[in-house]
């Protein structure tokens, strides 16, 4: 308890905090009761946790596993390979929609939304591979829709949350994000793997194909283990946050208890009266306090709880996601073009990417974010981000793989440090009412970056259309402007981001 204390004063983290921090998940005191202690240890289940990251690692596999092979894909259905956007992007189109609802299912039951998005996902994925030799895009599309109405990150997040005891609650909020991270590490990976091309009856498994039958197959399995192993907790275990008498049921206040033991037990009149006064004032007090730690009931009081600063961080948010996006889902078409690189290629090469973000943050939550203040390496990374867009401008006549190497993972990284100290920031500045309940800051944060991917990748097959020459510089563009802006703004706001 001494060292937590000092680590809060001094503000110190390391790297499983940090990480952990990435989740937005509230991170309470421990319980200070045997009793507090016994009702979270019987909501806790290791398994059901273990599935919900499960869960987690197999969507982010999901999401980036299409990415190396999804302009062949549109290309071979009679498409532009530009339309991998619009491919790619309506996964996270759906995911808007998808993460409110699953968010207040979750009030509910954790099981049967799991369930059903493992059903979704299943139906999804087997849409897609389908769409080859159905030679329909229409089809393609649903299935990435199907995808995206499948995602249950609201979901796991909430019963990290709710469900796991404060005392493993940070492990298991970094296990949330290395899950996340690893899935998208290993989506593209798979994708080089699946280089075979068969043809079973009528079905055709190739390397556009494949990722869908390979996860229709993983999230059928996982469903099968979700129906046998997870376990409901039990909701009418929940802890009322103030000490209640056991026999009577009512709320104890042992200064109360005191005072009133050294008062007569007979008053004038005018001091009952003042009494009664005081009574009300008191009433009316603990009412407003209970409001003001009530969790917000909707999109439209959830913002009207963003302070100016932490909205800032949500533009940040949308800008380093947007950044991102770019640079992943045009990878593809742009190595193609410019480096003739095949699947193979561009699949390490993303896959490469993603498996920085876990020592990035270890070197960031160990030892820099100890060294500086977390608005310093908030305006740092946002710098060093621009430079690497500038830097992959295509400004002269040749495009070397060294400057696009270099530039995407200057971009990259930067993203990455800068989404960590945002996320580590914003969970420190923003309103404890936004820490729990339905509309809740991790809800904002995944829609403020689901709205990111979805803009970043219609801006891909928008500017396909001006011709695959001008797609990088077009696109670059808004990353360019988005940037600095957030770079001014954070500015502007500077002296409140603490």
């Amino acid at each position: 308890m001494i060292n937590s204390s000092v680590d809060k004063l001094t503000r110190s983290t390391n790297f499983l905090r940090f990480l952990g921090q990435h989740a937005l998940i509230a991170q309470e005191e421990s319980p200070s009761t045997a009793g507090e202690e016994e009702i979270e240890d019987q909501k806790y289940h290791f398994v059901s946790l273990m599935l919900n990251l499960v869960n987690t690692f197999l969507y982010m596999v999901n999401t980036y596993i299409i990415v190396p092979t999804a302009d062949d894909y549109s290309v071979s259905l009679g498409a532009a390979s530009t339309v991998c956007g619009v491919v790619i992007g309506s996964m996270a189109v759906a995911q808007v929609f998808s993460s409110v609802y699953f968010s207040a299912w979750s009030n509910k039951s954790y099981f049967k939304p799991l369930v059903f998005s493992s059903i979704v996902l299943f139906l999804g994925n087997v849409c897609y591979a389908m769409a080859y030799d159905t030679k329909s895009l229409t089809v393609l599309i649903v299935g990435r829709l199907l995808c995206g109405l499948g995602s249950a990150r609201a979901v796991n997040r909430r019963y990290i949350s709710d469900c796991v005891p404060a005392r493993i609650r940070m492990q298991a909020s970094a296990g949330f994000v290395s899950a996340s991270a690893l899935g998208m590490a290993c989506g593209p990976a798979l994708a080089g793997l699946l280089q075979w091309r068969f043809k079973i009856y009528m079905v055709t498994f190739s390397q556009s194909t494949l990722p869908g039958w390979l996860m229709a197959v993983a999230w059928l399995l996982y469903l099968v283990w979700l129906c046998i192993s997870f376990k409901e907790p039990n909701r009418a275990t929940e802890a009322d946050d103030t000490p209640h008498n056991r026999a009577s049921g009512q709320s104890v206040d042992i200064g109360q208890v005191e005072n009133g033991l050294a008062q007569p037990l007979l008053g004038d009149s005018e001091s009952k009266l003042n009494d009664d006064d005081d009574d009300d004032e008191e009433d009316e007090s603990e009412e407003s306090a209970q409001d003001s730690r009530k969790p917000a009931t909707s999109i439209g009081s959830a913002y009207r709880l963003l302070t100016p600063s932490v909205k800032v961080q949500l533009l940040i948010y949308f800008m380093l996601k947007y950044a991102m996006e770019i640079l992943l889902s045009e990878s593809s078409v742009i190595t193609s073009h410019y480096f003739n690189w095949n699947t193979s290629s561009v699949a390490i090469f993303l896959a490469i990417l993603g498996l920085t973000v876990l020592p990035i943050n270890a070197v960031v939550g160990t030892y820099i974010s100890n060294m500086f203040e977390d608005r310093q390496l908030l305006m740092a990374s946002q710098i060093t981000l621009l430079v690497g867009i500038i830097f992959s401008f295509k400004v002269t006549s040749t495009y070397s793989v060294i400057q696009y190497v270099v530039s995407a993972l200057v971009t990259f990284v930067s993203a990455e440090v800068l989404e960590g100290v945002n996320l580590s920031l914003l969970s420190s500045v923003m309103s404890s009412r936004l820490s729990r309940g339905t509309y809740n800051g991790g809800l904002l944060s995944t829609e403020a970056g689901t709205l990111a991917r979805v803009v970043a990748d219609c801006t891909i097959t928008a500017a396909g259309y001006l011709g695959i020459g001008s797609l990088l510089n077009v696109t670059l563009l808004p990353s360019l402007v988005i940037c600095a802006a957030s770079i001014a703004c954070t500015f502007l706001t500077y002296n409140s981001l603490f």
